[in-house]
Formats: structure tokens, C-alpha cells, sequence
């Protein structure tokens, strides 16, 4: 049989699918992403956008992108609770909790070389389907998985076209499942999800359209808690104007969807809004239940789970979605070496083991973050105190904080110092993202995330003479890019800042994986250095002539 062949295919063109091919696209390699939807959904989703996913897409050249399609929500940085109705309440003098809290803000920029702020999920998805469609990657909607079948050297995937009815039969290298919570793509592996199926009570998510600009002008909010005595629910802006969400719970004992229509629904708009004759459109409804659960593998040979497909994080704390895309970040790089032949197999081995325990850390604080809500909102000593006790992390430890203990890492650390200060976190240790520090490189001021590029960075100390050579020994066979600090290097930086935060003296080396995470650091010279790294080097990627170099 005449199969059309694939390096990769992507099964889901949501947000985490879109971002593994548009990752893929910078190493070269080419994606299939097919979608069962007609085209992105029109449900904002997640508003909610952690810096890491920024950090994401800074690194795949879509930062001006990325502001323009938060440009709408950009002042929607707060939650307000409203009672009896948005129109009967003084939204001015409403108490607003920060989202993020200011001094989450405060760090951000001190940590990061981008900031938090909401964009819809919606914007999000139709600024990858363009970055992806300049990057020559093919994405068919109204196109599902049936069937999925793998052997030693590839995956036979048969796809389904819904509008016309049409089967084809493609033979992919490897398979990404990112096609949501329900995913046919786990499902048709057997693979089990553990946690808790259901979570607080189920909802039903309303989209509509109304006119309230004249209502939140100069009042914006991020989201609104409204008790009108008789409904509660949480009112969501898209775009301040007149796109907004409103979720209600509902009793699914005696109600289904069926029971709110179109008009129903509308009327439950003018009521919490306080305007009985406001013209009200209803987009689109679904009916949800919270959940918070992760799949047990996240590899099974050739096939490789991602995003919510493999798990389903509560949307208490915004971690659902950057938690996917740093997914994306860490498989794209570790399929595209091994397909490149740069990396042997068991590379792809480290993307369950980096990544699920991940998976399961943010998913638990999510939990305990919905479980003591009123803590969620409470930064005052006494809170952070409690949260404390109860363990709960800071959102920024939380969201890249954290630490891969096992892997492509060599000499992690197995604890983090901290759960409250994420500054403490983000040393140069193994394991940790890279920290961020603005520097100087050909004349232009640059972060140090920056370095990396697609491939891997080696940052070395002002004195590391012996480092270097080892590097450029190696460049025939494996490119990594060397950069020297220091006054009269390759990076400037003020008063040795990188060098001081990345944990290493002047004759030290760090180096660093094309997602921005260190891999290995010597904090000085070692007089094996060629040997040394290049131990490293193959026992990271499973290259084989990989060494007991790499575990001395």
C-alpha cells in the first residue's frame, strides 16, 4: 500500500498542537496538524498567559504577535465581585484583587524578558495557524484520527475527513497527541489518567455578545464574581467591547445543556448585567466539569502525549495552558535530534521523565488552589504564611520554578531550595530554565534566553580557555554555540551578573538546551575538558558512543 509519509503528526490544532509544529518548523522539521474542528475554536478558553509561555513564543519570533493579540485585554488586570448586577454596582469603587498580585509583576520583570497578561486562547491559536502556515506547515481541519496503529519504525495513522467522508492512510515517524481531554489519541493507546474526574460542580460556559463598553470603560477587569441573589456566576472579558464569557454552575442531576438555549441563556445575560432590554447574541455554550487529572505515560513508543490530552489542570491560577505549551517546547527539540540523527532514541525517553512529574506538581497546585480559594486572593503575610503550610507554591515557582530532576539533566538537584522565592530557583543549576539577564551580544542588548537559539549554548566564563577548545572540537559533529562573558567576550555583561547567577567562577561552563534549561554546569576548569564534554554531550542525547565521562 502507498502510504503519504511525515517526520511528525500532530493530531489536535489547538494551542499546544500548534505550538509543537511551529516548534518543530525552527529545527527543520516538518508537521502534519490535523484537526477535527472546521477551523480554531471560537472559545476564548484560558485568558490567562504565563510569562514561560511568553518566554515560548519570544523564542519562536512571535513576541510582536503576541502583543498585538493581547493588545484588547491588556488593561484587564483584576477581579471584582459584583452584587446585585454589573449595572447596578459602582465598578469604580468595586474592590479589585490584582491578577497576577503587583508583586508577582515586581518579579516577572526582574526574572523574565517578557511580563504576564492575558490574551484569549482564541487570538492565540489564530496567530499560530499564521505563524505555522510562514513556516510551510500543513494544517488540515474537519480532519479527525480513526485509527492508530505503530511498529519499530514508524506509526500508520488512517484520518478521516468529517465534511466529505474521505479516509487516507499516513505513515508519521512519530505521533503528538494534543488533541484534547477527551483524546482519541490516548484513548486508542489504553493509556489510564489518575486524579480526580470531577471537581468543584459542573458548568455551562455561555459566549455571547452584548455591547457593555460603556459599562467597564476605564473600569476594566480580568473577571467578575457576580451574585444576583437568584445567579451566580463569573463573568470573563475577551476583548472589553463587547465579546465576553459568563460560566454558571448548573445541577447535571436534573439539567443538561439542552435545558439553557439561546434565549434562556440571554436572559440570564440581562440579569446579571442589570439591563432588561440589552441586545444579547449568544455565541456559543458548552456544558463542563473541572478536573484535575494526568495521564501515567506520556510515551508509548512512537507516540507521545501533550497538553491537555495529558492532563487536565484546574484553571484556579492560569497553568492550564502554559503548562501545555512548555510541552511543546520540551518534546520539539528532543524529536527533531533524533529524527536529524543527532540524538539516539532513548532522548525521547526524558519527555515523559521531565515532564510528568511536572505534569503532577501543577496539576496538585491547582488542586490545593481551588480546594483554599479564599487563599488564592489573600497576599497578605498571614496568607502567604498559611499557604506556607499547606505548601502551596508561588504561581512563579509553579510556573517555571521548577526543577527536572531526572532526564536529559546531568547532576540535578532532587529538591527545590524554595517554594515561595523563585529567584532562589533559577541559579544555573541543572535542571533549572536558564537565568535571565539582560546582556549585551553584536552591539544589541539581548536576554540571556536569547543565546541559546535552536540549539544548544555554552556559556563560559571569562578565563575558560579550556572549555572552549573542547567546544570547538566538537562543532564538526554536534554545532553548539560557545559564547564567552565577560568585558571583551562574545556577551557583556555588567559587573559579571550571569556568571554570579549562573553559579559558576571565570574558568566555569554552562551549557544550555535549546528550551532554555541547563543541562550541565562545571562550576570551574577541569583538565579532561575535550573528554569531559564530550561525555556530556552523548550521554545527554543518547548518542552511541556515549561514555562513562557523562556520569563521572
Amino acid at each position: 500500500m502507498a502510504y503519504e509519509h511525515v517526520p511528525v503528526l500532530i493530531v489536535g490544532g489547538g494551542t499546544v498542537g500548534l505550538s509543537t509544529a511551529v516548534a518543530l518548523a525552527r529545527h527543520g522539521v516538518r508537521s502534519l496538524v490535523v484537526e477535527r474542528r472546521a477551523t480554531t475554536s471560537i472559545h476564548p478558553r484560558a485568558t490567562g498567559v504565563q510569562p514561560p509561555a511568553r518566554e515560548f513564543f519570544r523564542a519562536m519570533g512571535l513576541e510582536e504577535r503576541m502583543r498585538e493579540a493581547s493588545a484588547e485585554l491588556a488593561p484587564s488586570m483584576s477581579k471584582i465581585n459584583v452584587s446585585p448586577s454589573l449595572a447596578d454596582s459602582d465598578l469604580a469603587a468595586a474592590p479589585r484583587f490584582p491578577t497576577p498580585p503587583l508583586d508577582v509583576l515586581e518579579v516577572t520583570r526582574r526574572i523574565s524578558p517578557t511580563d504576564i497578561g492575558p490574551c484569549s486562547q482564541d487570538q492565540i491559536d489564530r496567530m499560530l495557524v499564521a505563524a505555522a502556515a510562514d513556516r510551510g506547515v500543513e494544517v488540515q481541519f474537519s480532519t479527525e484520527l480513526e485509527s492508530l496503529t505503530q511498529d519499530d519504525s514508524g506509526v500508520t495513522v488512517t484520518l478521516l475527513n468529517n465534511e466529505t467522508g474521505e479516509r487516507r492512510d499516513v505513515r508519521a515517524g512519530y505521533v503528538v497527541g494534543a488533541d484534547g481531554a477527551s483524546s482519541r489519541t490516548r484513548r486508542s493507546l489504553g493509556l489510564t489518567m489518575s486524579g480526580l474526574d470531577k471537581l468543584g460542580e459542573p458548568m455551562i460556559n455561555m459566549m455571547f455578545r452584548a455591547d457593555l463598553s460603556d459599562l467597564v470603560a476605564g473600569n476594566e477587569f480580568a473577571f467578575a464574581e457576580i451574585r444576583t441573589g437568584e445567579i451566580e456566576g463569573i463573568l470573563l472579558t475577551i476583548n472589553n467591547k463587547d465579546r465576553w464569557v459568563f460560566h454558571f454552575t448548573y445541577d447535571a442531576d436534573k439539567e443538561s445543556l439542552e435545558d439553557y438555549p439561546p434565549e434562556r441563556c440571554a436572559e440570564i445575560v440581562r440579569k446579571v448585567v442589570g439591563r432588561p432590554d440589552l441586545e444579547v447574541e449568544v455565541l456559543a455554550r458548552l456544558a463542563w466539569q473541572m478536573s484535575a487529572r494526568v495521564v501515567d505515560k506520556l510515551r508509548v513508543g512512537r507516540v507521545l502525549m501533550a497538553g491537555d490530552a495529558a492532563h487536565t489542570i484546574p484553571p484556579v491560577g492560569a497553568f492550564g495552558m502554559s503548562t501545555g505549551i512548555g510541552d511543546a517546547y520540551n518534546l520539539s527539540w528532543k524529536l527533531a535530534m533524533v529524527i536529524n540523527g543527532e540524538a539516539g532514541p532513548g532522548l525521547l525517553d526524558t519527555y515523559d521523565q521531565e515532564r510528568l512529574p511536572i505534569a503532577q506538581f501543577t496539576c496538585e497546585q491547582a488542586r490545593l488552589r481551588f480546594r483554599f480559594m479564599e487563599l488564592h486572593w489573600d497576599n497578605s503575610p498571614e496568607g502567604e504564611a498559611e499557604k506556607a503550610k499547606l505548601r502551596i507554591a508561588d504561581p512563579l515557582v509553579t510556573g517555571f520554578g521548577f526543577q527536572y530532576t531526572r532526564g536529559a539533566v546531568i547532576d540535578a538537584r532532587e529538591e527545590l531550595p524554595s517554594l515561595e522565592d523563585v529567584e532562589q530557583n533559577l541559579d544555573g543549576s541543572p535542571g533549572s530554565r536558564l537565568p535571565h539577564v539582560w546582556v549585551e551580544r553584536k552591539g544589541e542588548k539581548v536576554s540571556t534566553l536569547d543565546l541559546a537559539g535552536a540549539g544548544f549554548a555554552l556559556l563560559l566564563g571569562p578565563n575558560a580557555a579550556g572549555w572552549r577548545q573542547a567546544a570547538d572540537r566538537l562543532n564538526s559533529e554536534l554545532p553548539v554555540t560557545v559564547y564567552r562573558l565577560g568585558p571583551d567576550g562574545d556577551v557583556k555583561d555588567a559587573d559579571d551578573k550571569v556568571i554570579e547567577q549562573v553559579g559558576i567562577t571565570a574558568e566555569g561552563a554552562v551549557l544550555v538546551r535549546p528550551d532554555n534549561f541547563v543541562a550541565w554546569r562545571s562550576t570551574g576548569a577541569q583538565q579532561d575538558a575535550g573528554e569531559r564534554l564530550a561525555g556530556v554531550l552523548n550521554g545527554l542525547l543518547d548518542r552511541s558512543d556515549a561514555g562513562a565521562a557523562a556520569s563521572a
